[in-house]
C-alpha cells in the first residue's frame, strides 16, 4: 500500500514538472512569435537600408581617388611651403653670418 502511494506521489510529481515545462515552452512559443512578427515588419525596412548603404559605398568607392588626391595636392603644397620657408631661414642665416664676418 505503501508503495502505491509512493508512486502516485512520483506520478504527481511528474506531472506538474511536465506541466511547469509546457507552460515555459507556451510562454516562449508566444515571446517568439512576437518578435518574428517584428522582424517581419522591419525586414523591408532592412531591405531599403541596405540597398541604400550599398549606394553610398559605392559613392565613396568613386570618390575615394578624387579624396586621396587632394589630400595629396595639399600635403605636398604644405610641405613645399615649410621648405621654402626652412630654406628662406637658413639663407637669411647664411647672409647675416657673412655680414657679420665683414663687419
Amino acid at each position: 500500500m505503501i508503495f502505491y502511494f509512493l508512486i502516485s506521489v512520483v506520478f504527481i510529481a511528474e506531472v506538474i514538472i511536465a506541466i511547469a515545462l509546457l507552460i515555459g515552452l507556451v510562454k516562449a512559443d508566444k515571446i517568439l512569435l512576437k518578435y518574428n512578427e517584428i522582424v517581419d515588419e522591419t525586414r523591408p525596412s532592412v531591405k531599403s537600408v541596405m540597398i541604400l548603404v550599398r549606394k553610398i559605398s559605392k559613392q565613396f568607392v568613386e570618390l575615394a581617388p578624387i579624396l586621396t588626391e587632394q589630400i595629396k595636392k595639399i600635403l605636398v603644397a604644405s610641405l613645399m611651403s615649410q621648405l621654402k620657408s626652412m630654406l628662406g631661414a637658413v639663407t637669411f642665416w647664411l647672409v647675416k653670418k657673412e655680414v657679420e664676418k665683414h663687419v
